[in-house]
């Protein structure tokens, strides 16, 4: 099964564009870049990058501002060279798509708050629709090229497992209660008590200063290492034994070892499922790279050199 990638991973992975474009010879002032035959203006680019990078009542200056604007600067780009592959190739965003979206954003705007919230940017409604729709539309053609068009057979799967047989080693795993006291001598007390058959759990309960003492002081399952080294002493104890007082930065501690689990190869019908997947996201995104490198290619972008100055 492929998986589409993050699309804020995307937009990380898609910084490209000062090595490709051109710099905005002949553009007029109030253009802040052009896109092929599409042109930005500047008014519309500042409103925003004042509604989807700068926080409300707080502003960015000198470097930290330049480097902001110039970075966001990429990324609309880049989502108009995505938009315009997205119409060249016929792909729509309908009526219906653009009103769910509209309506799962309101809901994070109870009130008046999502009207205010543009009326603060200097943007109208519909001027925003038009940016998200651009949005879904950069989305359903990252979509579309992400996903591999070539299936990864058993055997290529097989070969992997064989050249990364330690990825799919489980190590030993404990399951494990403790009771721990910030006293030696009390700890001493309870340890006498336990050897006299009290309940462990109950002990836990009524005595651990742990945050697992309302579950018996029930550690859960964990590994060699996951763990303060002073742990390590239960991977040497039998199932249903319970240790001496051992001291540690923490206080003081008694552990019961509930079970053990050894460790063991995953066989490859049970991790064959995962491979195939993983292996395909990988065709997946190697296809896609491919496929931006070269829409990227054939972008006519031109930048408004003095604005990067001013």
């Amino acid at each position: 099964m492929n998986k589409s990638p993050p699309l804020l991973i995307l937009i990380i992975l898609l910084s490209f564009l000062w090595g490709c474009g051109q710099w905005g010879v002949g553009l007029p002032e109030h253009i802040i870049a052009q896109v092929n035959e599409e042109q930005i203006p500047v008014e519309e680019f500042d409103r925003e990058f004042k509604e989807s990078i700068l926080e409300p009542g707080k502003e960015a200056k000198g470097t930290d501002l330049g480097n902001l604007r110039q970075a966001y600067l990429d990324q609309v780009i880049e989502r108009k060279i995505l938009v315009q592959e997205a119409r060249r190739l016929g792909i729509k965003v309908s009526p219906e798509e653009l009103k769910q979206a509209i309506s799962e954003i309101k809901m994070d705007y109870p009130g008046e708050g999502f009207g205010e919230k543009l009326g603060l940017k200097g943007m109208t409604l519909e001027e925003w629709k038009v940016r998200l729709e651009e949005k879904l539309l950069a989305e359903k053609v990252i979509r579309s090229a992400f996903h591999s068009q070539e299936k990864i057979d058993e055997k290529e799967a097989f070969q992997y497992y064989e050249n990364h047989r330690s990825s799919f080693q489980i190590s030993q795993k404990v399951r494990t209660r403790q009771i721990v006291v910030a006293d030696g001598e009390e700890a001493i007390q309870i340890l006498k008590r336990l050897k006299k058959g009290e309940s462990f759990e109950k002990v836990a309960m009524e005595k651990s200063l742990g945050p697992e003492k309302a579950q018996g002081g029930d550690l859960g399952y964990f590994s060699k290492g996951e763990k303060p080294t002073e742990f390590d002493h239960v991977f040497n104890m039998e199932v249903g034994a319970i240790s001496e007082v051992i001291k540690s930065p923490y206080g003081y501690h008694i552990f019961k070892l509930e079970e053990k689990i050894e460790p063991r190869q995953i066989p490859f019908g049970e991790a064959k499922l995962g491979i195939l997947q993983e292996l395909e996201q990988k065709k997946g995104e190697e296809n896609y790279q491919r496929w931006l490198k070269s829409i990227k290619g054939k972008a006519k972008v031109k930048i408004n050199k003095k604005w990067l100055r001013s």
